[in-house]
Formats: structure tokens, sequence, C-alpha cells
């Protein structure tokens, strides 16, 4: 399940669009303008090098932007069409966030682009620069249960700035057991995402433009950094949303 030639054989905007009117989380218009942004700044954070532009021309125009574009760029963007999708049927449903949600998220991103798709690691990673090694392969699964029952009571028990002090501690966690061999960063990205629109009706994104910041926040597990992040990038999309 390795890269095609092209990027639309995996989802297309129909469908999508056709999967958030089913949902009714959030307003087609509203969900579309989440996908791009979402889409583009969580590949971009891990060095996708599609621009903004880009990303609306290609899954919102369905074209490839520019050509000669690596696959796999394309893919890195277009997956978050069923990657947002299966968030907003999570949402809908009051699905839980459990492992099962975690791999799911983790086999939209990837899709055609890892042949372990929604599985567990089986071999020792590292993330590169990082000043700490993360979880062992025979841990993962043990620690991402414990991690998923304390993410859910968080998510579902805390309110306003304890939960966002949750969910950014939840994210250091999340990437320190980096449970899958490739796709950690965009799938804890996700779940962010997930929690988020599910308590406060939007998404919290971080921007390419703070990766610097983000990256360290991440290295040196600066929770209360990450906190203010989130609280602003929620607040600049509460006036988003609104609008």
């Amino acid at each position: 399940d390795q890269c095609g030639a092209d990027p639309a054989v995996t989802w297309t905007r129909q469908e999508f669009l056709a999967d958030v009117a089913r949902t009714g989380v959030l307003s087609p218009e509203y969900a579309e303008d989440v996908l791009v942004r979402l889409a583009h700044h969580s590949a971009a954070l891990e060095g996708n090098t599609l621009t903004l532009a880009d990303t609306i021309t290609l899954l919102v125009d369905e074209r490839v932007p520019v050509a000669g574009t690596p696959v796999r760029e394309l893919y890195e963007v277009a997956n978050h069409y069923q990657a947002l999708a299966r968030i907003l049927r999570a949402v809908a449903d009051d699905e839980p966030l459990s492992t099962d949600l975690v791999r799911d998220l983790h086999a939209a991103l990837m899709d055609r682009l890892a042949h372990d798709r929604g599985q567990y690691k089986t071999s020792s990673n590292i993330v590169a620069g990082a000043s700490w090694q993360p979880a062992p392969p025979e841990r993962v699964p043990e620690l991402m249960l414990q991690w998923a029952d304390q993410a859910e009571w968080q998510t579902a028990s805390l309110d306003n700035e304890a939960l966002l002090e949750a969910i950014a501690g939840g994210h250091v966690a999340f990437e320190r057991i980096h449970p899958f061999s490739d796709g950690n960063g965009r799938t804890g990205r996700a779940i962010i995402a997930y929690q988020t629109i599910r308590r406060f009706g939007f998404p919290a994104i971080v921007q390419v433009t703070q990766r610097s910041g983000y990256i360290t926040m991440l290295d040196t597990q600066n929770t209360p950094a990450l906190t203010r992040l989130l609280t602003v990038a929620l607040a600049d999309e509460a006036s988003r949303a609104a609008a």
C-alpha cells in the first residue's frame, strides 16, 4: 500500500464534504477551512514543502499544485481529508479517546505512506535532534492504554485552562511514547484537534511559524509553554469560527 500516482485515489473533496454533512459537527465551509490549515501546518511542521496556497489547490481545487511535487508530500497533505472526517465522526458519536481512535487517525494520516499504518512500532526509533529516547516498542501497548485512559478522563472531565493544560501535557507524553514508526507528530496534533473540537467546538492548530518554539517545548517537556501556545491558538480559532 505504497505511493501511487495520484493522491485523489485516497479520498476526494466531495467524499470529505459528504462526511462533514453527515456528522453535522462543523459547517461545510468551516470544516474545509479547518482541513486546509490543519493539513498545511501539521505537514509543514514535519518538513513538507507545500505552501498554504498549494494546499488549497490540492484539497479544494483538487489539482496537483506544482508539477514535480514528490508524491509523498501530496499524500501527507491529502490524507487529512480522511483524518479530519474521522475526528468529526468521533465527536458526533461522542466516541471516547481510545487507542482504537488513535490508531485509526494514524492509519488515515499514513495511508499510502507506511506499510504499518495503524500499527504500533515493532522496532526502536529515535527523534532527530531530541535529548530523549522514545519508549521501547515492547512497552508501547501498555503505555498507550494508560495514556488513553488518562487522556479520556481529562478530556471529558476538565474545563477551560485545566483542560488545555491536560491536553498539552498529554501531547508531550504521547510524543515521548512515540508509539508509531513514523507519523507520530501528525497523529498527536490530530488528537489535539479531536480533543479541542469535542470540548470547544473548534480546533487548536499549531502553526508552522511556531515550529522552533514548539519543538523546544516538546524536547524540554515544557507543558506550561505549550498550554499557552494552545490557549492563544484556540482564542484565534474562536474568532475565525465565529466569522
